[in-house]
């Protein structure tokens, strides 16, 4: 006898159901008999972007690129500005610290020949450069947390000019090794590997310098702080520290590059007293600031370099005063204004600085 359960009796109904809808002819209740895998599989699938699309896609990227560039390449060079600024204010402390131990700023450069008549800076050392001593830029050393630096120094011996006029060896290598804290981020000649200079002494200022090489393009000025053989106080300042630049930015120190002989100048370079004369590593506030165009790793700028300051930030250059401040200096001050800031004992600008 057989005996149904409930169970094999739904069982057996559900697959005779199920057996029933699959054979539903193609066709009945608009139903073609094809499987949901068949219906599915004649639906076009995309699996990437037209081409259309890809170029919007892109040429929204590169909108957006245009638009950020810029403020980033801002946002860059406020923070290369800082730290330049930052570089000038520890110059001018170096300095001021130099000057509470000795009582007096150090000489822009130093040469064994006097620095009185008219044509003192063509006659001196002439190719004795025996007689060219260290500059400002290596005085202050010690002064900078520098000094292995300044150990490594033959304080005694010759100074280089420029590469092709060395001093002692010793010294002239010294002076080939670059000096990051002399250098502003914002000029692209600086870089560890280039002893380049952006920082120059101011030794003076006025329209008509003290002594100038055959040509007249290089100017030697003694009425500023940092001129020559100097060994000004800041009593010698009878302008008032506040009106009277000490350091200024330049941008036309001369690197590897500028020159097809590479002939370059270094930051510890001192000053040449012949035909060829110029004082290194100090410029006068004689020309306007960056109005001559290029710069020491663009051109040759031994003809340019000690008569004007300048600097790769737009509109204009950052002086350290003999207060110690430091000030960003537009291109386009009175020139008058600027060449008596330049000098320490000229009763003028009245007022100081704009």
């Amino acid at each position: 006898m057989k005996i149904f359960s409930p169970n094999s009796f739904v069982s057996d109904a559900s697959s005779e159901a199920v057996s029933k809808l699959v054979s539903v002819p193609r066709g009945k209740f608009g139903i073609t008999g094809a499987s949901v895998a068949e219906k599915k599989s004649r639906i076009p699938c995309r699996t990437a972007f037209t081409l259309i699309e890809l170029l919007v896609v892109i040429a929204i990227i590169a909108v957006l690129i245009a638009l950020l560039l810029p403020a980033v390449q801002q946002a860059r060079e406020a923070a290369r500005r800082s730290q330049c600024k930052n570089n000038l204010k520890q110059l001018g402390l170096a300095l001021h610290n130099y000057h509470d131990t000795h009582k007096v700023f150090p000489p822009g450069d130093i040469v064994d020949s006097p620095t009185t008549g008219t044509d003192w800076c063509t006659t001196g050392n002439g190719s004795t450069l025996a007689k060219t001593r260290a500059p400002w830029t290596v005085m202050i050393l010690p002064y900078m947390d520098e000094t292995p630096r300044y150990n490594a120094f033959h304080l005694n011996a010759g100074f280089p000019t420029s590469s092709n006029t060395p001093g002692d060896a010793t010294n002239t290598a010294e002076a080939a090794r670059s000096l990051s804290k002399l250098q502003c981020p914002s000029d692209p000649n600086s870089a560890a590997g280039v002893p380049n200079n952006n920082y120059y002494g101011v030794q003076g200022g006025g329209a008509v310098p003290a002594c100038k090489n055959g040509s007249g393009n290089r100017v030697f000025y003694l009425n500023g702080i940092l001129s020559t053989n100097a060994k000004n106080s800041t009593a010698h300042v009878t302008d008032g520290t506040s009106n009277v630049f000490l350091i200024g930015e330049t941008r036309y120190h001369l690197t590897p590059t500028g020159r097809s002989d590479k002939i370059q100048v270094y930051w510890a370079s001192s000053a040449l007293l012949n035909t060829y004369a110029a004082p290194w590593n100090t410029a006068a506030a004689k020309e306007q600031i960056n109005s001559i165009s290029g710069d020491g790793g663009t051109r040759d700028t031994l003809d340019i370099a000690t008569r004007l300051f300048g600097s790769k930030h737009v509109g204009g250059c950052h002086f350290a005063l003999a207060d110690g401040s430091v000030h960003f200096v537009s291109e386009n001050i009175d020139l008058n204004t600027y060449r008596q800031l330049g000098a320490m004992n000229d009763a003028a600008p009245v007022g100081g600085l704009p």
